[in-house]
């Protein structure tokens, strides 16, 4: 029985409406609610606000790093050949990197491309983290 393509299209749109969605903080700013994840089960912190030309701005306001430094001394992790795959990842995904910030702003149309752009440019940065000299993938902490 061939695959019902609607069908297909349906639940995943109603599924991944279910698993995105924004949600208002306490002190009045925007979170962004995925499904991204580090590996101890903490959702990613994306904040959003409204650029100066009405599009949007993703943030982790700097937390990803923070994870980083739990395990790491952040300047050094910032430089030699981890240094350079940060960068590196960074510059492919578009994403932006403002003094341990990483963010990206897009129109509200492309929002949804920005959105799996960006979780997958957090995890990526995270897991470069996990890495050790030999580029093999540590265990979760």
């Amino acid at each position: 029985m061939p695959l019902d393509s609607t069908r297909l299209q349906q639940l995943l749109c109603e599924n991944l409406c279910k698993e995105v969605r924004i949600v208002r903080r306490p002190d009045g700013k925007l979170m962004l609610r995925t499904g991204f994840q580090f590996p101890d089960g903490d959702r990613f912190p994306i904040h959003v606000s409204e650029t100066a030309t009405n599009g949007v701005r993703l943030s982790d306001l700097g937390h990803t790093l923070m994870r980083v430094s739990y395990d790491h001394d952040v300047d050094s992790f910032l430089q030699g050949a981890r240094g350079r795959l940060l960068e590196s990842i960074v510059n492919e995904s578009g994403i932006g990197w403002d003094g341990g910030v990483l963010y990206v702003e897009c129109s509200l149309e492309s929002l949804p491309n920005a959105i799996l752009r960006f979780g997958q440019t957090l995890t990526r940065v995270y897991e470069l983290a996990r890495r050790n000299h030999g580029g093999t993938l540590l265990p979760a902490q």
